[in-house]
């Protein structure tokens, strides 16, 4: 069987194919979920392989010797420059050298390419001397008989020689860009990825080599062999080892997560690495590197969707006669152009917080039943015997008794103050959405302070997350602190912190404060304010602060203490959520 072709046209159309299928895949890569410099790069030079297959398999088919030298000038000028600047672009993408791509490095292989062409538009024998055609032929191959076809009877230039040579510096550079990179992260790169890279950006450099010491004639130029191979072996590294960032970018979080266990899965849920601990808590194989999610997180209780949650719930296992507890955390892993790569997932073991929780419920139990004593058993003995004073007032008058009820009174009002505190001490289980000014002027008509004034400056659809009835006992509390400590009348200002000097939308994520125009506090006693027990009142139980910061203590919040701008004290509540309503 004959044919009057080229042999290498059979070859050159298998290559076309494979690298068409793969320029369309990884066209609809890009446009459906991986936007990244690096795939856009091998995007381009799939164009530039394809369009030289292209070039390759119109030079030998046609017959007319001006249409075979203007196809070998179009595939020298143009098409063999574009392929060298694609592996530079694909290069320096790779390796994260992006800012070498800009507009005056694509503006000088832009003008290289035009002035190349330009070059032989006007000397079309510029880089090859055209001696006439000549035949090759028959010849048989793999059982195919091959007919005679025609070729150009050509010499290369010195001129070719040279821009041989600067294609091949470009290509040589090219490569060793990639190769400084793998081996800088060797590390974070698998084997395979490696080697694919490497006889990606091999081929290239060989056959171009080959050509430049006449080892090969042009007539037999194998360079569409070597771009076929570069698209594999790209393709390879990119779509099979996710070349796109996800090992490099995974594992520098997963080193910071050594002590949990820590799994990192590509965009297809599989895992791509893990750390020890992972390994040893799920009894990992030796083959566990590609597994799926879900054959790898198998052997714990819980399905695979809840590993992936970015907020699951507690999971229980019982290791070595010791139950463990973890929760699962999962943040998407993105590259340098924010795209989704892949998934991390921490598993953290919080054995020693559910510990700390029992414990925290015991004290709570134990302060419900401290309070339950008061209560009872001194509360009620306490009534009896103010009461039985009372009667005796009536009965006498002496100056004794009246530091006896003076005493009695102190003693109610301590009562009051430990049950308080041991409510306030519990952690806090629900809150709800409460009106901020409403809670605050609520509280004031609570407090039962004659001769003082109260501003509310915050807007009545104004909202906090919070307990009610121990929001009134902290603006219950400053209000009478301020009361008792500074002689009436005194004006008390409830506002939001940074009001004055802030965006309302920036205060409302601060919190509010409470403030008066008294004397202040000095100082030096500012920080024994909040200890229990504390006060410079003979008649106080120095507990009302205390309170108070058990309270914000218990909603997650911070209190502090400065001057007011009137001179006063001004207590600033932060670290509150604020909302409109």
């Amino acid at each position: 069987m004959a044919f009057q072709l080229h042999p290498q046209v059979p070859v050159l159309g298998v290559t076309l194919l494979l690298t068409m299928i793969l320029l369309l895949y990884s066209f609809q890569q890009y446009h459906q979920r991986r936007r990244t410099p690096e795939l856009l790069s091998f995007i381009g030079l799939l164009f530039a392989i394809n369009l030289w297959q292209l070039t390759a398999i119109f030079i030998h088919t046609v017959t007319i010797p001006a249409f075979i030298l203007a196809g070998i000038n179009f595939g020298n000028a143009v098409v063999a420059l574009l392929f060298s600047y694609s592996l530079a672009w694909f290069a320096l993408t790779y390796s994260g050298y992006t800012r070498w791509v800009n507009r005056w490095t694509v503006g000088f292989a832009v003008a290289t390419i035009g002035a190349t062409s330009l070059l032989v538009l006007i000397e079309p024998e510029l880089w090859t001397e055209v001696n006439g055609v000549t035949t090759r032929g028959p010849v048989t191959i793999a059982g195919i008989t091959f007919a005679e076809w025609i070729i150009l009877d050509r010499t290369l230039e010195p001129a070719f020689r040279v821009f041989l040579l600067y294609n091949y510096l470009i290509t040589v550079v090219s490569g060793g860009i990639l190769g400084r990179y793998l081996l800088k992260n060797k590390g974070d790169i698998y084997t395979g990825q490696a080697v694919a890279l490497g006889v990606g950006a091999g081929a290239p450099i060989g056959v171009s080599t080959l050509l430049f010491l006449d080892v090969v004639p042009p007539t037999w130029n194998p360079t569409h062999i070597a771009f076929g191979v570069t698209a594999v072996g790209f393709a390879v590294a990119i779509f099979r080892y996710r070349l796109l960032g996800v090992a490099p970018i995974g594992r520098q979080q997963l080193v910071e997560q050594l002590a949990d266990p820590v799994v990192m899965l590509d965009d297809t849920n599989r895992v791509v690495d893990c750390n020890l601990a992972a390994r040893e808590l799920v009894n990992a194989p030796a083959g566990w590197r590609g597994m799926s999610a879900a054959a790898f997180f198998e052997p714990l209780p819980e399905p695979v969707e809840w590993f992936m949650t970015a907020e699951s719930g507690e999971l229980t296992l019982s290791m070595a006669g010791t139950e463990r507890t973890y929760t699962s955390e999962s943040v998407p892993i993105t590259n340098d152009s924010n795209t989704h790569s892949g998934q991390l997932i921490r598993l953290h073991e919080i054995t020693e917080q559910k510990a700390r929780q029992r414990q925290l419920q015991e004290q709570n139990e134990y302060l419900d039943e401290f309070a339950s004593i008061i209560s009872h058993e001194l509360q009620s003995p306490l009534n009896v015997a103010i009461a039985r004073l009372k009667l005796i007032k009536r009965e006498y008058e002496n100056e004794r008794i009246d530091e006896l009820d003076q005493a009695l009174g102190r003693m109610d009002t301590l009562i009051e103050d430990l049950l308080t505190m041991a409510r306030s001490s519990q952690s806090i289980e629900d809150t709800d959405p409460v009106a901020l000014e409403t809670a605050a002027k609520t509280a004031w008509t609570y407090s039962d302070i004659d001769h003082c004034e109260l501003t509310v400056s915050i807007p009545d659809s104004l909202l906090i997350e919070a307990d009610r009835d121990r929001l009134f006992e902290v603006f219950e509390n400053l209000y009478v602190n301020a009361a008792e400590h500074n002689d009436t009348p005194v004006s008390v200002r409830v506002g939001l912190l940074g009001a004055d000097n802030t965006p309302p939308g920036d205060a409302r994520r601060s919190g509010f404060f409470v403030a008066d125009d008294g004397k202040g506090i000095p100082a030096d006693k500012q920080d024994t304010l909040f200890q229990s027990g504390y006060t410079d009142k003979t008649s106080g139980s120095g507990f009302g602060l205390a309170i108070v910061q058990e309270i914000i203590s218990a909603h997650g919040w911070e209190i502090t203490v400065t001057e007011s701008t009137d001179g006063g004290a001004r207590f600033e509540i932060s670290g509150v959520d604020l909302r409109n309503g």
